[in-house]
């Protein structure tokens, strides 16, 4: 395959490109770059479905019924307030710091009890827009009723179920994260229903589970009361059983213990005491009588500093001895008078060793008697002990009974004091749990939001507008790039030419002028370098385009015309679509040989191309054909190629015009004209496929970028 060069060269130049280059297949790929251009080719198809999809959902925004929605707010602390110690329902808060149980809690606000209660509260129980059924259910009973088979009249359960079902239906339960606040979200028709509403399911939680921990209490109590006749029987039983082994055995108490035993224990006690004062006594008795054998004083005995006869005597004792010494310093020691004092001396001292003697003789009588009830106790002890022997293995069964008993004692008393103090806790609500937010009536309504619903309407009317664009796209790709054109016709593209028709304004419309003629100029220049010399020194180019490209077909080559006779060229403009035949002589008058071609040359007021029409067709008569069609021809060919430089044919559609295939070949190269997100590849390919077939395969092509 051979490219068209950009310079003229001299010589014969030719773009052959074979049947078998040209690709079969579609390129249904897109690049980025593409998509705006899709878009933009398909952008009524968007507009319309988001249009569509915006107004109905504006629509259905205007005419649906108001809905309104309050809220109020529970506070659940999972610790209950600890009037009593609650056994029953127990203040401990969860190791995930009680958020299940208030969760659990939120589900209890959707159950049955508490729904019910509200709507007896809130008078729901008699409003038809919760009891009656819907607009649905409304019309299919009177299509039955109107058939001849009416429905049933709803019964209690039946209007129940549908009471809770609506409910259900129009309230929401939220709780934010790591708070205890429970949102009750109740929607109606009526703003001060959905306030009653949604405070009459606050307010019938509470009681709910008020009478819920009540019940609670009452079954606990209930359970423990049935129990007390039977741990009573079970106390009197297991007291009977251990005062007849205790009477069997005689085994007395007193004051709780056993009689032998609490004699036994006095006994020992005392004779504790009693051996204390037997040494007590005789450690006296040793000191008195140590002191008399080595003459102690008397003051070294406590005995005898606590008499108050001893004492006297040594107060005695003690003037005798100063007035002794007072008569031996005045009288001299053989005076009669100090004779008499110290015999009183003597005497004073005999009363004391008399006094001294019945003190040690008390003391002794003191020692025997605590000696002989040291002997009685002791010998009392040994037959206690003797005798407690006899008991003992009793006793231990004893106790073992009396230990029954008190357990059995000790269960009931539980039972009953637990079985009173629940019941009185019954009428105490421990539960911590309080309305903090009540409902009140919403001033706007919140459904339907019109706006927002045209806002995401539109927007998914624009997605799916989009999506619908990009599926027929794919299903019928049309020609995006240069990529895919030279793919599908193995043919280079000499240029891309801006269109310029929608551009607004005399500033942009004249630079789309210029953007046109500089690539129609570049296109043309390289378009002179094709030169077979099927006409001669001529350039002779064959336009054609898909079918549906024909108003950009004639542009170019009005175009390239144009450009030709500005450059001081001149310029032959054929017009060889057979489809559009007009009533004046033409191209197939002169090829027939009906006219000559001076004849039947036209041209413009305010240009030098000169036109040539397609002519008048003749029944049963084919261009070209017979002797005289052939000189015709001949002639035709000669007479273009001696007085022009440049041969625009404007051959139409290549798989349209039924003499394509006899006039393409009076061309240097056929140039295919395309638009850009437009031209269907299908109308491409097919277009390919017909020009080889008519011998004269796509040389080259020209875009069309409407963007």
């Amino acid at each position: 395959m051979m490219q068209v060069e950009s310079r003229i060269e001299t010589g014969p130049r030719t773009l052959p490109v074979s049947v078998h280059d040209v690709p079969a297949g579609l390129d249904r790929t897109a690049e980025i770059g593409d998509l705006w251009r899709i878009l933009w080719r398909r952008r009524a198809s968007v507009i319309w479905v988001t249009l569509l999809m915006a107004t109905a959902a504006l629509a259905y925004g205007l005419l649906t019924p108001a809905l309104y929605t309050a809220t109020a707010q529970i506070l659940i602390d999972p610790r209950d307030r600890q009037v009593l110690t609650n056994d029953i329902n127990p203040a401990m808060v969860a190791p995930d710091g009680g958020v299940t149980q208030v969760e659990s809690q939120a589900r209890v606000l959707e159950s049955t009890s508490v729904l019910l209660r509200a709507a007896e509260s809130a008078g729901l129980t008699t409003d038809p827009d919760f009891v009656e059924k819907g607009a649905t259910g409304r019309f299919l009973d009177e299509v039955r009723a109107a058939i001849g088979w009416p429905a049933p009249a709803a019964s209690a359960t039946e209007k129940e179920e549908r009471l809770l079902r609506t409910l259900r239906k129009r309230l929401a339960i939220r709780r934010a994260d790591k708070v205890f606040v429970i949102d009750i979200v109740f929607t109606a028709k009526s703003a001060e229903t959905s306030a009653r509403v949604a405070n009459a399911i606050a307010e019938a939680y509470l009681a709910d589970q008020s009478e819920a921990r009540a019940e609670a209490s009452r079954r606990a109590s209930a359970s423990l009361t049935e129990r007390l006749d039977a741990q009573r029987k079970q106390v009197r039983e297991a007291e009977d059983k251990a005062e007849a082994y205790r009477a069997a055995n005689s085994l007395v108490r007193s004051n709780g213990r056993l009689v032998g035993e609490q004699q036994l224990g006095e006994i020992n006690v005392q004779l504790s005491a009693a051996q204390a004062r037997t040494a007590e006594l005789k450690a006296r008795l040793d000191q008195i009588e140590r002191a008399r054998r080595n003459g102690v004083s008397p003051d070294a005995i406590a005995e005898a500093t606590q008499s108050q006869v001893i004492g006297k005597l040594r107060a005695q004792y003690a003037e005798l001895i100063e007035r002794q010494a007072d008569l031996r310093m005045q009288l001299g020691s053989r005076h009669p008078t100090l004779l008499s004092v110290t015999s009183q001396l003597d005497g004073v001292r005999g009363l004391i060793g008399a006094e001294l003697s019945r003190l040690a003789q008390s003391a002794r009588a003191d020692y025997e008697r605590a000696l002989a009830n040291e002997r009685s106790l002791s010998t009392a002890l040994s037959r206690l002990r003797n005798e407690n022997a006899a008991t003992n293995q009793a006793s231990v069964t004893l106790r073992e009974l009396e230990r029954e008993v008190e357990a059995s004692r000790a269960v009931y008393t539980s039972f009953l004091t637990r079985a009173r103090e629940i019941s009185e806790r019954a009428g105490i609500d421990a539960t911590n749990a309080r309305i903090i937010t009540r409902a009140i009536p919403p001033n706007e309504k919140s459904w339907p939001m019109p706006a927002l619903f045209a806002l995401f309407a539109g927007t998914a009317g624009l997605g799916l507008g989009t999506g619908l664009a990009l599926v027929r796209e794919y299903a019928n790709p049309t020609l995006l790039s240069r990529r895919q054109f030279q793919a599908l016709t193995g043919a280079p593209v000499i240029g891309t030419v801006p269109d310029g028709t929608r551009r607004r304004g005399r500033s942009a419309r004249l630079g789309a002028t210029r953007a046109r003629e500089a690539a129609g100029g570049l296109a043309l220049t390289r378009l002179l370098g094709i030169r077979s010399g099927t006409l001669g020194t001529a350039t002779s180019i064959f336009v054609t385009s898909a079918a549906g490209d024909g108003t950009a077909r004639r542009r170019i080559s009005q175009l390239l015309a144009s450009l030709g006779e500005a450059r001081g060229m001149q310029v032959l403009m054929i017009e060889a679509d057979m489809l559009g035949p007009e009533a004046t002589p033409g191209l197939l008058d002169v090829l027939r040989g009906d006219e000559p071609l001076a004849r039947v040359l036209r041209g413009g007021p305010n240009s030098s191309v000169r036109l040539l029409g397609v002519g008048r067709p003749k029944r049963g008569m084919n261009v070209g054909t017979g002797e005289r069609g052939h000189d015709a021809r001949a002639r035709f060919i000669d007479e273009i190629g001696r007085r022009f430089d440049l041969v625009i044919w404007d051959g139409g559609a290549v798989t349209e015009n039924p003499q394509a295939a006899s006039l393409m070949p009076l061309a240097d190269g056929v140039l295919l004209v395309a638009r850009l997100g437009v031209t269907p590849q299908r109308e491409v390919v097919e277009a390919v496929e017909a020009a080889a077939l008519a011998g004269r395969p796509v040389g080259a092509g020209l875009l069309v970028d409407e963007s």
